[in-house]
């Protein structure tokens, strides 16, 4: 608490300072001063209040992910439905509101005490990413914002994923899965201690950069797994798992995510996929049991919620199929 005084004394000192420059020049450092003050005291309040700092500290590091995440230093640019602020809230969790100027989050203070409540997410970006896997960590020490987010363009879940990669654990629950995507694609990729990506067949290695992008996408998935990264509970995101695949690996790799979801992943898509869409529709009715592991869903996400999985695969095909059919339908 001595070395907060001191810093009330060096900000008194500014404040004294302020008044004798110019009008202009005296504006920008009031303005200055005030954040300091008001940091003083958030910073006194901290030190006075453990429960305090832990919810003031889980905050700022919330905000600081959305910024990186999203890669906007201005969280107004991210908006709810229409043009009304974000908010969402999470059962058990708390709130989230995104304000014109800050990110307010309400939540209770044993979720930061206990991460292990949370368990964790991996968003599996494009292929584009990991074959400049290399000269993406190397710009990222270059990019950081004054608060703390790395906006180079490249989303720090990427970042997140590819830290995640290096911790290896000696077993992984998915080996059947695993094994399986390596016979699909022919090899494997592999990590080196350097941290460099690379496609392995028997005796063969090429360049992670030098892969196609469809055995790169199925690739990472099978190293996610290997690596012990993905365990039940662990939620899986993944934008189009069809990009780059030939149909036939459309239907293997929607088999393999399907396969981690019955196994306890928490797997969320999106996809345009005809392919995709019917190899579920066949599966379900093969195996009904697995309708409970499904829940699909149709945007716009204004539509609303229907929980009748048959009316909106037939409204999704139906939308999917439009402009072909329309094509079809002209050209006769």
């Amino acid at each position: 608490m001595a070395e907060i005084e001191k810093i009330k004394v060096y900000s008194q000192t500014l404040k004294r300072n302020i008044k004798t420059k110019e009008e202009g020049t005296s504006a920008f450092l009031s303005e200055t001063y005030d954040r300091i003050e008001s940091s003083i005291g958030t910073l006194e309040n901290c030190f006075r209040n453990v429960e305090l700092a832990i919810r003031w500290g889980g905050r700022f590091k919330f905000r600081q992910n959305v910024r990186g995440n999203f890669q906007s230093s201005n969280l107004s640019n991210l908006k709810g439905e229409g043009d009304s602020p974000l908010y969402f809230r999470v059962g058990g969790v708390g709130e989230l509101r995104v304000t014109e100027h800050t990110l307010e989050l309400d939540t209770y203070t044993q979720i930061f005490q206990n991460k292990q409540l949370f368990p964790e997410a991996f968003y599996l970006e494009s292929p584009l990413y990991w074959k400049l896997k290399s000269a993406l960590e190397s710009i990222k020490l270059d990019s950081r914002s004054p608060s703390g987010a790395s906006l180079n363009g490249v989303p720090d879940y990427f970042y997140d994923m590819a830290v995640a990669l290096r911790r290896r654990r000696i077993e992984h629950p998915f080996a059947g899965i695993h094994e399986s995507l390596h016979d699909a694609i022919g090899g494997k990729i592999s990590l080196s201690e350097a941290g460099d990506l690379e496609f392995q067949q028997k005796d063969n290695s090429i360049p992670f950069s030098l892969t196609s992008a469809g055995v790169a996408n199925m690739g990472m998935l099978a190293l996610l797994i290997e690596r012990g990264a993905l365990e039940r509970g662990s939620f899986l995101f993944i934008d189009e798992p069809e990009s780059n695949l030939h149909p036939a690996w459309q239907v293997e790799m929607a088999a393999f995510l399907l396969e981690l979801a019955r196994q306890g992943v928490n797997v969320v898509i999106s996809t345009h996929s005809m392919t995709i869409l019917k190899w579920l529709e066949v599966h379900v009715k093969e195996k009904p049991d697995d309708r409970e592991l499904v829940r699909l869903n149709k945007f716009p996400p204004d539509a609303e919620w229907n929980d009748d999985m048959d009316a909106v695969m037939a409204e999704v095909k139906q939308s999917l199929t439009k402009p072909f059919s329309d094509l079809y339908i002209k050209g006769l």
